[in-house]
């Protein structure tokens, strides 16, 4: 079987605080990867990834870095949601590997647009976070297996997904989805899974106030169309876990959740309707 063209990215961002503003020190932009900068209003920064290349093919290269100096608060988003295409039978898997390094009193919100899978895809993706006692990290991944408006099925999947995250040189968190399977539409039928729903979300929040926030979050997730949702906290991490039928339903309950865990900003500049 020929090889084929695969692609690299990496990009690089370190943000220091100037005059109450977060401003950018040091960017790197290189291969498919790069990041724009909407303007928008208040002292937060606002970012958005982009994959030139279209979507991620299995043996791609993904590559991040992000430093939040002290006193600093950035936003990452994405330009849309990314897709992970199919791969051949000896096709090795795409790989992403995003490090984040987040000093004192500073804050990072990686929410991006969610994660396409079609059927075949291969994918192994890691971030990293190295955070500081009082920082903040807001963390979401949304994936979505098939889209179902195209009546897409995904039947064999190979995917190893994690989040690690230290605070003050201690390990409070190790997230790892391992889905190596050639009957994900089954799979994901059982009720203990996601019965018959193609669309999950993680939250992960990290703060000294989480505690506060879980009370106001569990009203919103009554809601009928959120019974897929359940939140915890404990030890200053929030976590909320959730199903729905499609990304368009999911991502209507993550615009009433995340202004909750957001201080009641506005949505992302790539959200906005």
């Amino acid at each position: 079987m020929p090889l084929l063209q695969r692609a690299y990215g990496r990009f690089g961002l370190e943000v220091r605080n100037d005059r109450s503003q977060t401003q950018c020190y040091g960017l790197e932009q290189e291969g498919c990867c790069r990041l724009l900068f909407p303007r928008v209003a208040g002292q937060q920064m606002e970012v958005v990834t982009v994959n030139i290349s279209g979507g991620i093919a299995a043996g791609d290269r993904i590559e991040g870095d992000l430093r939040c100096n002290p006193h600093t608060n950035l936003l990452v988003t994405s330009q849309a949601a990314e897709r992970i295409y199919r791969a051949r039978s000896n096709d090795p898997a795409a790989r992403i590997n995003v490090s984040c390094h987040i000093a004192e009193d500073a804050c990072l919100e990686w929410l991006p647009h969610g994660t396409i899978f079609f059927d075949g895809s291969r994918l192994q993706r890691k971030m990293t976070v190295e955070m500081a006692d009082n920082a903040r990290f807001l963390f979401l991944e949304s994936r979505f297996f098939g889209r179902v408006a195209s009546g897409e099925r995904v039947e064999q999947l190979h995917v190893r997904d994690g989040l690690s995250v230290r605070r003050g040189g201690r390990r409070i968190l190790e997230d790892t989805l391992k889905l190596e399977s050639d009957s994900v539409n089954v799979l994901l039928k059982d009720p203990a899974v996601a019965g018959g729903y193609r669309a999950v979300t993680t939250l992960v929040l990290v703060a000294s106030d989480v505690s506060s926030r879980l009370e106001p979050l569990r009203n919103v997730l009554v809601a009928e169309e959120c019974k897929g949702f359940a939140a915890s906290a404990w030890n200053g991490m929030l976590i909320v876990r959730g199903i729905a039928q499609d990304n368009w339903q999911l991502e209507v309950i993550l615009q009433r959740i995340l202004p909750i865990l957001r201080n009641g900003q506005s949505m992302p500049a790539t959200w906005r309707s």
